[in-house]
């Protein structure tokens, strides 16, 4: 049963348990924000009892939706718009994670220090000034989730800062970083580029509710130094092409506008002189393709041959091939003929899973199979988009482009 709720965002408890809504539809993408907006009905009398102009106030509340006790998408209410004319109002919520865009990363200090003091001498030249050293957000010995962690635990210790959020273990790790208060860097864009580092780690508040039932949290996740990835053990099955299939409407898009056989790599801005790195592979056009050229310019600030070199041999090894991107819908809760379980039910796969499609091979004397992908046969695929609606009949599952297929 598809159910949405309302709560407040800084003690966690429930307001609303059942909201009725015209229309909700959800989307949960690794790295972005969950979504959740609803639209209701005010000339219902059971959503006018909820007084929802203070129950479900923008910036205070959080909304969510969950499939069979299981929280699809959840997080801070940020638009609230209503129309008298048509009776309806729409909330629009994003999860826990957009919070953190408007928090900064400073210590409780900042609150307090004279403005005067933002600032002092350099100590190797008294002449001039330094951000002031004390105002600095330093974190060392722990990896690259543990310092997002770090950074969200600093600001919940500011009056009224914290939101119900559960975290990992700290994970040791010899790195050091220092942000200057200065900056007045958001912590939301701190942890946004942590996650874009190599071999960064997928972070996600994962929504659930308390043990007593009587509110919602988030575990914060984060992937670690050996597995950075967040993902399940677990892999579902949908099979395409059986009868009755729990799956449909699979589309496979294809973009080959990133092949190329040629890579250029531009470098040593930073040092003032040029640095050009180039790569070819011939196995495009001994296969018939015309050649096609690569052109990179984005590490400007690289001085060492080597590296551009490599970044060169990355972009000719990921033009062999163009990229594919599948998608399809999946029934919520496929049952067979007995009423018995016929695949994957919502709620037992997440975002950052791997899924595996069956598919048959194609048999030109019957027809059965599929006519595209007529070799057949399991792909495995990440999952990195669900989405749903108010009817909780089917999950939209968007999967991870994949190159080389």
């Amino acid at each position: 049963m598809t159910r949405y709720f309302i709560g407040d965002l800084r003690s966690r408890s429930l307001a609303v348990r059942n909201l009725d809504v015209l229309s909700g539809p959800w989307s949960d993408r690794i790295g972005a924000p969950e979504s959740v907006d609803v639209t209701v009905d005010m000339n219902s009398p059971e959503i006018r009892s909820l007084n929802l102009r203070n129950v479900a106030t923008p910036a205070k509340a959080y909304l969510g939706v969950e499939e069979g006790g299981v929280i699809m998408a959840c997080g801070p209410i940020w638009t609230r718009n209503y129309d008298r004319d048509a009776g309806t109002l729409k909330l629009g919520a994003l999860g826990w994670g957009s919070y953190y865009n408007h928090r900064l990363i400073l210590p409780l200090l900042a609150k307090t220090i004279g403005l005067d003091q933002w600032t002092v001498p350099d100590p190797a030249d008294p002449t001039k000034t330094i951000p002031n050293p004390l105002l600095s957000t330093v974190i060392n010995g722990v990896s690259l989730g543990t310092r997002a962690k770090r950074l969200i635990q600093q600001a919940h210790l500011w009056t009224g800062g914290a939101l119900p959020i559960v975290f990992q273990d700290d994970e040791l790790a010899d790195l050091t970083k220092t942000y200057l208060g200065a900056d007045f860097k958001s912590v939301g864009e701190a942890i946004k580029q942590i996650s874009e580092l190599e071999n960064g780690p997928e972070m996600k508040f994962q929504s659930r509710f308390t043990t007593d039932g009587m509110g919602v949290e988030a575990l914060f996740r984060t992937g670690t130094v050996a597995q950075p990835l967040l993902t399940s053990q677990s892999v579902p099955l949908w099979d395409l092409t059986a009868p009755q299939s729990a799956a449909s409407g699979l589309k496979i898009d294809e973009d080959a506008s990133e092949m190329g056989s040629m890579a250029w790599q531009t470098g040593g801005r930073q040092a003032d002189t040029v640095l050009v790195a180039r790569a070819y592979d011939p196995l495009l056009v001994d296969a018939g393709y015309p050649l096609m050229e690569l052109a990179d310019t984005s590490h400007s600030g690289v001085s060492v041959q080597a590296t551009l070199d490599s970044y060169a041999a990355d972009d000719v090894a990921a033009g062999r091939y163009s990229t594919e991107t599948w998608s399809f819908t999946a029934q919520a809760k496929p049952v067979d003929a007995d009423g018995n379980p016929a695949g994957p039910a919502v709620g037992s796969y997440a975002v950052g899973d791997f899924a595996d499609l069956g598919v048959a091979p194609f048999d030109p004397a019957t027809g059965r199979g599929d006519a595209y992908l007529q070799d057949g046969g399991p792909f495995r695929h990440r999952i990195v988009g669900l989405s749903g609606d108010e009817k909780g009949d089917s999950i939209k599952i968007q999967l991870a482009p994949k190159v080389g297929i």
